[in-house]
């Protein structure tokens, strides 16, 4: 889970007990008046000795004075202290809290490439995939490619993403990203940016992309869009993966391959999100409850798309719904691609119920990860 900053409690001073000072002063003073009595037959003038008694009366409450004053000013610092403390760790939430929008996706997998049938999986009206027997194993895969070639397979993939994210955008499309994040191998980048200038020839692609590594990406890109001036700035994300097939995996292999297009302000908002770490002393129903105060929300939102997680066997004390929108059979084992394909979902559901849509899956750097997104109307601004 991403901590907060934690600081150690200011070192409270105690209050001066009065009762303490009064009975060392009136002691004090009574033991000054028996000396002076015991010595006065031997002294001549003693109205020096009497002198002390007031003397002492005062350097008594100069003392009393500057113990109360250490107290007040350590009062005083440690309320400063409090207020710093509570400065930096409400900087903290509102950076924790930042979004950034999904202004335009496009979604490849073994059921389709169309928003029809994304929407058909979000009603839950679809219907699974039939697996293929291959040489090598069982596999789900989209009927639209016949090559069977996994770099070969994927580059086609990664080249029917843009051709359908060109047909689902036909207004002209100018733009040089900030960032292109690619989730996948170099051979099939150059194939997407061959692509990509045939079909986008104003959206300029850098010659090497920054490779995803799952929620850390997340929260770099979001730091990034709301670290820039203007509202034109934009990323892109793509990435494509075909598993190749094998006898004894538990699922068949899958494949998969997206486009994102991310702004300051769009259709849906994506959050950070928040990691679980087996290793670390922490609950899972802790991390589920910081993904909620991280989208400003009280409850669990009722949609959560995920993909099974035996490793982890407390999700449903969670709260989260992790028993409904189970992607498992729909696209198989598509390796690291899981992440990215269920906030996509969730994003699809987000725009068009309207409702905060949850995630779930497992994370390049960390066990699992968890994350909400919501329509722009109902986003935190």
């Amino acid at each position: 889970m991403k901590t907060r900053p934690l600081f150690p409690p200011y070192r409270q001073a105690s209050p001066p007990r009065f009762k303490r000072w009064l009975a060392a002063g009136a002691g004090g003073v009574l033991l000054v008046s028996n000396l002076v009595a015991l010595i006065r037959p031997e002294i001549d003038d003693a109205s020096a000795l009497y002198a002390m008694i007031p003397g002492l009366a005062a350097l008594w409450l100069l003392c009393l004075l500057f113990r109360w004053l250490f107290y007040r000013f350590a009062r005083h610092n440690a309320w400063i202290y409090q207020q710093q403390v509570e400065w930096v760790q409400q900087r903290w939430w509102r950076k924790h809290r930042q979004q950034m929008a999904l202004a335009d996706w496009v979604l490849v997998g073994p059921l389709g490439i169309t928003p029809d049938v994304w929407l058909s999986v979000i009603n839950q009206s679809h219907c699974r995939p039939e697996p293929l027997r291959e040489k090598t194993g069982p596999a789900v895969r989209l009927l639209r490619s016949f090559v069977s070639d996994s770099e070969q397979r994927e580059i086609q993939l990664a080249k029917m993403a843009v051709n359908q994210w060109r047909s689902q955008h036909q207004e002209s499309l100018k733009c040089t990203p900030l960032h292109c994040y690619w989730l996948g191998s170099a051979a099939v980048w150059q194939g997407f940016a061959a692509q990509m200038a045939v079909r986008f020839p104003d959206v300029v692609l850098p010659e090497q992309p920054q490779y995803w590594r799952g929620i850390d990406t997340l929260d770099e890109m979001i730091d990034l869009l709301n670290a820039t001036t203007g509202s034109q700035a934009t990323i892109l994300c793509a990435g494509c993966q075909c598993v190749v097939s094998e006898a004894e995996s538990a699922l068949p292999a899958g494949e998969a391959a997206f486009i994102w297009l991310l702004k300051k302000t769009g259709k849906v908002a994506l959050t950070r999100g928040e990691y679980f770490q087996t290793q670390e002393d922490e609950q899972v129903m802790d991390v589920a409850a910081r993904a909620l105060m991280q989208a400003d929300i009280t409850q669990p939102p009722e949609p959560c798309f995920l993909f099974s997680q035996p490793e982890v066997s407390s999700l449903e004390e969670t709260g989260w719904n992790v028993t409904q929108h189970v992607q498992d059979l729909n696209w198989g084992n598509i390796g690291g691609m899981e992440a990215v394909v269920v906030q996509t979902l969730a994003a699809i559901s987000a725009e068009n119920t309207g409702q905060p849509c949850g995630w779930l899956a497992r994370d390049p750097q960390h066990a699992l990860a968890f994350g909400i997104v919501k329509s722009y109307g109902t986003a935190r601004e």
